[in-house]
C-alpha cells in the first residue's frame, strides 16, 4: 500500500469551505476538473451528528497503467462522508471493474488558519496483483500531486466566487 499527503492554502474561512463541499454541484464539478466526464449523484443523505453521504458514479479516461488496462475509460462510484463536526471528509472510490484489486481511498482535512484553511489531501492506494502490484501503485500516484493541486485551484476559484 502506497500513501501520499499534500497540503494547500485556501484563503477562505473553514466553514465557507465546508459549505462548498457539502454542495453538489461542487462536488459534481469538482469531478469533472479532476477528469470526469460525466458524474451522477447516486445518493445523498443527512446523517446523525452533522454528517453527509453522498455517492457519485463518475466516467474519465482510463489512469490504469496500460499494462492492467481493459478498457479506455473507467466508471467508478465515489463514496464520501463529510463530518462538519470533525472537519474531515472520508472517501473511497471502488471501481467498476477488478474492485476487489484497486483499493482507493483517503480524507480530506480542513484546518482553521486564522481566516483561511489549510486543507490536507490524503490518499492511499492498494494493488492486490501478485508481482506488479507495488508498481502499480507507484504509477497509480504519481500524477496524485498534480492532481491535487488542480482540486486545491478549483477550490479556490469556488470559494472566491461563491
Amino acid at each position: 500500500m502506497q500513501k501520499v499527503s499534500y497540503e494547500h492554502l485556501v484563503p477562505a474561512p473553514i466553514a465557507k469551505v465546508l459549505e462548498a463541499y457539502a454542495q453538489d454541484d461542487f462536488y459534481i464539478l469538482k469531478l469533472k476538473n479532476s477528469g470526469a466526464t460525466t458524474v451522477e449523484v447516486l445518493e445523498r443523505e443527512e446523517q446523525p451528528g452533522n454528517k453527509l453521504r453522498r455517492k457519485c458514479r463518475a466516467t474519465e479516461p482510463s489512469r490504469v497503467p496500460a499494462m492492467l488496462r481493459k478498457s479506455d475509460t473507467d466508471t467508478y462510484v465515489d463514496d464520501n462522508v463529510l463530518d462538519r463536526d470533525r472537519n474531515v471528509m472520508t472517501w473511497k472510490v471502488t471501481p467498476n471493474m477488478m474492485a476487489d484489486k484497486f483499493l482507493l481511498s483517503g480524507s480530506v482535512e480542513f484546518l482553521a488558519v486564522g481566516s483561511q484553511t489549510k486543507v490536507v489531501f490524503n490518499t492511499q492506494l492498494e494493488v492486490k496483483i501478485p508481482l506488479i502490484g507495488s508498481k502499480a501503485e507507484k504509477i497509480g500516484l504519481e500524477k496524485t500531486s498534480e492532481e491535487v493541486a488542480r482540486q486545491a485551484a478549483f477550490l479556490k476559484d469556488w470559494v472566491a466566487k461563491h
